[in-house]
């Protein structure tokens, strides 16, 4: 049987009720008693709320886990998409840092670590965070959203690694012990993702907002709903869980728990273990000239990512390859016999072809020297690339490229000038147009909210998206 690996995460949020302080502890008792690690993504207003509590015992429980960051506040406005929804990926990211880094490195201090991962208040995925988590060495991105879906598996997006977009194979437990038959329920769908995947692997989500074991209801939903910013001496916290049912979920859950420990296939794993046994090999590659020209020849047809080896490379990556093959052979005449791979992140923005239908091959090669100065500078592929009086967006300057480059290599003679190719960027097919909209909708959130610019940047971003593939075990 192949191998599975599950990451079991729990939110810790809930800074209205006192009674959410309890969960942590002991579904973290019966971890350790079981000899389990799993990850706590933690709000950094609960943390301080528990030391104004003197609740140093939940805390020192938490501590025993992997740790990482559910952002400052969580759901007071304006929240995550509020602030971000007419920034691009750079600026957005500028805004993210500035006002989380306190309660970053208010976590970090108080748990003496680096934090291993991050994740999104409700359903409000967001592309413009990812370079702010390169920024505080933030591995990981931590959650669950039907935004983006890469075959229900891990994946990397802006070079960051994602165990997020489960899919399929996530399992969500909140209020799954109100029921009496709620334990054998869960343990069914789990069975059902652990013989979908015993033949190929794969990995299994399973999410645990701990304070649904005190609450029937979710605690910023009756304090932040539609855009309300109440007081603290203003919060009220929801109905309370009958102690029955309370008790029930923390009996059920270890049952489940030793359920997933008897099948002799299956790995618990933490977001910290996760970036070692998920690996980037693709920055190690060099590609030479053959592995080049199938790259090329694949690009033309369809830009996505690509297998080349072991490894997987991005659009974007391929975008930066091709770049610089065309770049110095503007120099020399000469392709190289290798190249390394980079990671740049997408275009900023989106653009159409304008001008000419051809373009003058000399022209085109000065061009890519640009277009790779900037995007070594940048660190983002251009939005726009200017090749004399036409203007290319990214992916026909890429299929125009490739098609440059494959007469080169098979030794053609190449044009004075070359017809501009359309590129067919398919990436985009893994954004969910009508998850986000949903996701706009979010109770906490203001009525009637858009956030179209947040749309465009995650579909901007598909350049960076490609598989992770377990690399250890």
């Amino acid at each position: 049987m192949a191998r599975i690996l599950v990451y079991l995460w729990f939110d810790v949020e809930d800074y209205v009720t006192a009674e959410s302080d309890e969960p942590p502890m002991k579904i973290i008792d019966i971890l350790w008693k079981n000899n389990l690690r799993a990850t706590v993504k933690i709000v950094a207003e609960k943390l301080r709320v528990l030391k104004q509590r003197g609740r140093e015992d939940v805390i020192a429980a938490i501590s025993r886990m992997d740790v990482g960051y559910h952002l400052d506040t969580h759901s007071r406005h304006p929240t995550l998409y509020e602030y971000l929804a007419e920034k691009d990926v750079r600026t957005g990211a500028a805004e993210f840092l500035q006002r989380e880094k306190d309660g970053y490195n208010f976590l970090r201090t108080a748990f003496n670590r680096e934090l291993s991962c991050f994740g999104h208040p409700g359903p409000i995925w967001a592309p413009q965070v990812y370079p702010a988590l390169g920024e505080l060495r933030i591995p990981v991105y931590l959650d669950e959203t039907s935004i983006l879906n890469l075959h229900d598996a891990p994946y990397w997006y802006c070079n960051i690694l994602n165990l997020n977009g489960a899919g399929r194979n996530f399992i969500n437990l909140d209020y799954f012990f109100e029921r009496a038959d709620g334990l054998q329920k869960i343990e069914k769908r789990f069975n059902v993702i652990e013989r979908r995947l015993r033949t190929r692997g794969g990995a299994i989500s399973i999410l645990f907002h701990l304070h649904t074991i005190v609450n029937k209801g979710f605690w910023d939903e009756v304090n932040f709903a539609r855009g309300r910013n109440p007081s603290r001496d203003e919060f009220v916290r929801p109905p309370a869980q009958p102690h029955e049912v309370t008790n029930r979920a923390y009996r059920d859950f270890e049952e489940f728990i030793n359920y997933i420990k008897s099948c002799s296939n299956v790995e618990f794993i933490t977001a910290s273990e996760a970036t070692s046994i998920f690996q980037d090999i693709s920055t190690e590659l060099q590609v030479d000239l053959q592995m080049l020209k199938n790259l090329l020849n694949m690009t033309m047809k369809e830009i996505e990512h690509r297998k080349l080896g072991e490894a997987h490379l991005s659009p974007a990556q391929i975008f930066h390859l091709a770049t610089k093959a065309a770049a110095a052979y503007a120099d020399s005449n000469l392709l190289p016999e290798r190249l390394k791979v980079g990671q740049p992140l997408g275009p900023l923005s989106e653009r159409t072809t304008k001008g000419a239908r051809a373009v003058a091959t000399r022209t085109l090669l000065e061009a890519s020297k640009r277009v790779l100065e900037s995007t070594e500078t940048e660190g983002y592929l251009p939005s726009e690339i200017i090749v004399d009086k036409t203007i290319l967006a990214p992916e026909d300057y890429l299929a125009t490229v490739c098609s440059l480059l494959l007469r080169i290599i098979r030794g053609t003679k190449t044009p004075h000038e070359l017809p501009v190719q359309r590129g067919r960027m398919v990436q985009t097919k893994y954004i969910n147009p009508r998850a986000f909209k949903k996701a706009c909708n979010w109770a906490v959130l203001p009525d009637h909210f858009e956030a179209k610019k947040i749309l465009e940047q995650a579909l901007l971003q598909t350049w960076t998206l490609k598989p992770a593939i377990a690399t250890s075990g």
